[in-house]
């Protein structure tokens, strides 16, 4: 009974989860390569890149940048009853956010899990919907203090590209990057798939290079977007239908990067990071955008995450110029700034380089005397990114004195340790109480692996 639901909700949702696709078709033209497709270069192998000086980029203020279109949901109105207030002693707490939702601490701020907030999949693996699913972000993010969010790639973000109907799927980082190298080396850029969803004759293919373009390859919605939906089961016709969604949403932002390109390298990033900004305020509401969503980007990924799951401003095994890395982040960072705060990982304070990298980055994206949103930092003292390791408090005192001592603006950053705290078992009280106090004295947040429930259960015993 409970697959058939989400079966009859799909249904009924079908047209809905087409709002935001129908503005960005409407914005921008689909590109569908004519039949008979030809191979592009091995990705391994990157053209020289002209390295001549030349004139100084258009201020991004000066570049004229068709604006993406919006399908803002509005914010959702939180019952009173679900509000809760933790004590002054404990507001320094990040909890883990989940589902079902219900009373919470307003003051507050969260971490969500995508896979968690996506609710079971049916017999299939397939899904509710991507309104659904982000009507459920939304209302837990209006009653928090904040909620950080992962979006920083194609398959870690809210919406599942293949698995159910995307609300507002984001264009990876990853390939504002990729544009921005093209356009350096003065190489066309070629747009991925786009084609109407009922024709499986423009969707089929055998090159996943070419049907991708200038642009990484996904395997997954290479595979389901070229299946057939003639002869598709139902479960199959929803995966295939929500894979070429997903591939139209790509294909529309690319464009506009396309359209961009004849500017230069500035223009093509700026493009981009405002189509990835406008995902975001599609997804969340501009307004919880601004106040409460604070996604968070692996920006100092791990080889399994760059090579695996996609992470990060460069592409695995893909030579990309630096000049076109530090383009796209400077631009997507610092537009993704003007919405609302941002979180960037993961630095290892142990080492020295680390530390470096990560003040150039605050330098440049947060320099003293700007004013602004936050910019999260995720640091640590050693650890694998899931959750194992050793957490940065030894070594915070002297990194906030770097950070004091360089051109930062040190009120516009919020140092994170990781991993997180697990208060748990016969001690976990005394745990909880000894590390709220650790955390208070060096003026940085506790994250914790606690529920609010299990919040209320520990502070009242």
């Amino acid at each position: 009974m409970q697959n058939r639901s989400m079966s009859v909700s799909r249904s009924h949702n079908f047209s809905r989860s087409f709002a935001w696709l129908a503005m960005l078709l409407g914005a921008c033209t689909s590109v569908t390569p004519p039949p008979g497709e030809a191979s592009k270069p091995s990705p391994t192998r990157s053209p020289p890149v002209d390295e001549t000086p030349s004139a100084a980029p258009t201020p991004a203020s000066d570049l004229t940048i068709r604006s993406p279109p919006v399908d803002d949901p509005g914010t959702p109105t939180v019952d009173p009853s679900e509000r809760l207030d933790a004590p002054a002693r404990y507001e320094g707490l990040v909890l883990r956010a989940a589902l079902p939702i219900r009373a919470r601490y307003a003051n507050l701020v969260y971490e969500g899990n995508n896979k968690h907030f996506r609710a079971e999949p049916d017999a299939a693996g397939l899904f509710r919907s991507g309104d659904e699913t982000a009507a459920d972000w939304r209302r837990f993010a209006a009653g928090v203090g904040g909620l950080v969010v992962l979006r920083d790639s194609l398959f870690s973000q809210q919406d599942h590209p293949v698995a159910q109907r995307p609300r507002a799927l984001m264009m990876s980082p990853s390939w504002v990057t990729v544009a921005v190298a093209q356009t350096l080396a003065n190489r066309p850029l070629t747009a991925p798939r786009s084609a109407p969803i009922d024709d499986d004759a423009a969707w089929a293919g055998t090159d996943i290079n070419a049907y991708f373009g200038s642009f990484p390859v996904s395997e997954r919605l290479f595979g389901d977007a070229t299946r057939p939906l003639a002869t598709a089961d139902a479960s199959a016709r929803l995966q295939i239908q929500n894979a070429r969604v997903s591939m139209q949403m790509l294909a529309a932002a690319a464009q506009a990067m396309i359209d961009a390109a004849p500017r230069g390298a500035e223009a093509v990033a700026q493009a981009g990071a405002e189509w990835i900004a406008a995902s975001d305020r599609s997804y969340f509401g501009a307004e919880l955008r601004r106040d409460k969503i604070i996604p968070i980007f692996v920006e100092n990924p791990n080889e399994h995450e760059l090579r695996d799951e996609g992470k990060g401003l460069g592409v695995w095994g893909w030579e990309l110029a630096p000049q076109a890395l530090a383009i796209t982040r400077r631009v997507v960072y610092g537009r993704r700034l003007l919405d609302g705060a941002l979180a960037v990982e993961r630095y290892d304070l142990r080492f020295e380089a680390e530390q470096d990298r990560a003040i150039a980055l605050l330098e440049e994206l947060v320099p003293r005397d700007s004013s602004g949103h936050p910019l999260w930092l995720w640091v640590n003292g050693g650890t694998d990114g899931h959750g194992k390791g050793d957490p940065a408090v030894p070594y915070i005192k002297d990194f906030q004195a770097k950070i004091a001592a360089a051109n930062i603006e040190v009120s516009r950053v919020v140092l994170l340790s990781k991993p997180s705290v697990r208060p748990w078992g016969a001690d976990g009280k005394q745990v909880l109480e000894t590390e709220v106090d650790r955390y208070a004295k060096l003026g940085i947040p506790l994250s914790v692996q606690l529920q609010t429930q299990q919040l209320q259960k520990l502070i009242a015993d």
